[in-house]
This record gives C-alpha cells, structure tokens and sequence, in this order.
C-alpha cells in the first residue's frame, strides 16, 4: 500500500476521466447520479476540464492509477447553468442511451428530479448569464464563493491524508482565483464525512428544510484565507 509521499497531485485531465468515473462509482453507488451510468457520470465530469470556470484534481498512485479525485466550481451560482449550456448535448445523449437500455428506470431518475429539467432547458436556451441563476437574488457586491461538488478517494486508501491533501488544493485555488470561502453540501446521515470536514475546521451554516431520501443536507463552509 502506498504512502501520501507516494501519492501525486495534478489537475485533471480527460485522460483521467474513464478512472475518475470509475472511482465515483466505487465511491457512490448510491448516489443519484451515479445511477445514471457511466457515460453520463464521464460527460458531467468532462465539464471539469472544458470549463473555465472549473476546478479538479486528481490523486495519482506510483502506477499512475487515479486513487482521489476533487471537483467544484468558483462560481457556485452558475456551476448548473454552465454545466447544462457547454455539456447539455453530451449528457442528453448518455441519458437517450440509458433510456433505450433502462426506459422505466431512466424515466424514474429524471422524474425524481422533475425540477431540474425546465432549468436546463433555459440553461441551453439562454444567453444572458443572469438568466438562469442559482441565487439570483445575492448582493452584486458579495464575494465569489466557490463550490466543492464532489470529492472521492478509493476505500482502500482512506484515513492516510488523501481526501485532506485534495481539499486543501481545492481551497488553495479557489483563493488564488480570488473566492472568498468554499462552501459544500453534505447529507445529514453522512456522519463520516460531516466528521472530516469538521476536523478541518469547516464550519456548518445551514440546513435544507426538506428531507431528500429520508435525510436532509448540511452546508459546511470554509474561508479560503485561514
């Protein structure tokens, strides 16, 4: 097994995405969008490498094999917008797939969802960058704030300081990208990863009012200066 010196830290890129998709999966096998599959998992991850607005790295073992990976936004307010307008026909595409393999099952997952298909259909039809927005009513002058989407690292490699090394070259370079605070959402019932980020001093600032499969979802947030 290997140690954290071992370990090598670069941004991602689309060589990586097959391995990164793969280490969802292991990572969230229940998690909604993993239920969509592979290739629509590897066509939202490809977002992390086109988009400017992106931030992702990955964590490679001595073979060069992906062991961790990190992935967000510096603009949490438009991460859906952008991820919709510069992939929509990509990810379309995965999901005609899944629905000529999976009909119900595919119906099922964008039923559950039902709320997000009238934005993505404004996100694709939409030009003004305002006009379909996140938070739409947040003060003009308000700092950036970030967004960490997803992290994940192998779970044969936990508890060695991988997840914590990716975290801190998130927050690293969402300071020199000139965001204030990262901010990122956790199920309530994910008590090991609410403990991580708490023991890196990340601090809880709210909660959602409705239960989503049984559990509500914490937001932790962390400033990018200490």
């Amino acid at each position: 097994m290997p140690h954290l010196d071992d370990i090598q830290f670069e941004r991602m890129a689309s060589q990586h995405l097959t391995q990164v998709t793969a280490l969802h999966e292991a990572c969230f096998e229940s998690y909604y969008l993993t239920r969509f599959g592979p290739s629509f998992l590897e066509a939202m991850y490809g977002w992390y490498v086109s988009s400017p607005e992106a931030m992702a790295h990955v964590a490679l073992d001595p073979t060069g094999q992906v062991v961790g990976f990190v992935a967000g936004t510096t603009d949490a307010s438009s991460y859906h917008r952008s991820l919709f307008r510069h992939r929509g026909g990509v990810l379309l595409a995965a999901l005609v797939r899944l629905l000529l393999i999976h009909p119900l099952r595919t119906l099922g997952l964008v039923w559950e969802r039902k709320d997000m298909v009238p934005r993505a259909l404004s996100a694709l039809v939409s030009r003004s960058p305002e006009a379909w927005s996140e938070s739409p009513t947040a003060a003009k002058n308000e700092p950036q704030a970030a967004s960490l989407v997803s992290i994940g690292v192998h779970p044969s490699l936990r508890r060695m300081g991988i997840a914590q090394r990716l975290s801190e070259i998130f927050l690293a370079e969402a300071g020199e990208r000139g965001c204030a605070r990262v901010s990122l959402s956790v199920r309530e019932d994910n008590v090991g990863a609410r403990r991580f980020y708490e023991s890196l001093n990340w601090k809880e600032t709210g909660r959602s009012s409705a239960e989503y499969h049984g559990s509500h979802s914490i937001t932790y947030e962390k400033n990018t200066r200490g």
